[in-house]
């Protein structure tokens, strides 16, 4: 196993009953509080790598977003998204945390800072933007995307997806990985969080986010390249940005030394 691919010992789930329902997530760790939030193809599991890294110096949870994992449903804007992990973060620690958000992860960080700008002490966006802004739904790309969901076997669906998240030349364990963890998605959830991310705009907000915040691009990113990320860039108080070179949409995973490096610098530099 290569030094990037960090995967130790499978971290069970949890469960935790909210307002909406349960909520599953992974915890591991302890030190500087921590909360990851995934992206649209993925849940929990995501961020294994930095559960089992970050371990000696954060205590980190990483939910599964409603419709994900084990997670029962709760709405289809960014907003409830955003209320369910506020009152998530109740449940995980007294006092602020650190938020790292990836793709549509990134959306609902971004929110939560705007609505509670007192949870969040640092915010890390990986490979996001602000919403599409869309007024009429999903587009033609996302309905196409819960076709295939709904359509095709759940293996096939997965390697679409990290056909599309990763550059070509990754490494095949790196690209299973992706693709499995895709696999287990949901039909619930991926339409909630699709239409989420499609009808939001969060450009108007962005002036209220306190936190200081590190944008993370990667060159190789298709999904979410640094053109789409210049509006946090522009509208963020106290932004940096940092591009990982190389790699694509799922640098927690394609490379996840230099990841966490990248997390661990700014959340306790």
């Amino acid at each position: 196993m290569s030094e990037s691919n960090i995967m130790k010992q499978p971290i069970p789930r949890s469960i935790v009953r909210l307002a909406h329902g349960r909520l599953s997530y992974l915890h591991s760790g302890s030190g500087t509080p921590v909360l990851f939030l995934h992206g649209l193809n993925g849940n929990g599991s995501s961020w294994v790598d930095q559960l089992s890294a970050l371990a000696p110096f954060m205590e980190m949870w990483a939910w599964d977003a409603p419709g994900y994992g084990e997670s029962d449903v709760a709405g289809s804007s960014v907003t409830a998204l955003a209320r369910v992990a506020i009152e998530f973060l109740s449940h995980c620690h007294q006092g602020p945390v650190n938020v790292v958000g990836h793709s549509m992860g990134g959306l609902v960080a971004m929110k939560i800072a705007i609505l509670r700008p007192d949870l969040v002490n640092r915010l890390i966006l990986s490979c996001t933007h602000p919403g599409h802004g869309l007024t009429d739904g999903a587009n033609e790309r996302y309905q196409r995307r819960l076709r295939e969901l709904a359509e095709l076997p759940k293996a096939e669906y997965g390697k679409r997806r990290a056909t599309g998240m990763l550059p070509e030349g990754t490494d095949d364990t790196i690209f299973q990985r992706v693709a499995d963890i895709a696999a287990e998605s949901r039909q619930e959830g991926v339409a909630n969080a699709a239409l989420a991310i499609q009808t939001a705009n969060l450009i108007p907000e962005l002036a209220r986010i306190q936190a200081p915040t590190q944008v993370i691009t990667c060159d190789r990113d298709s999904v979410a390249p640094l053109t789409k990320a210049q509006p946090l860039l522009d509208h963020i108080p106290d932004v940096h940005h940092l591009e990982l070179r190389g790699l694509g949409h799922a640098p927690y995973l394609e490379d996840a030394k230099q990841f966490n490096s990248a997390v661990s610098s700014f959340l306790l530099g």
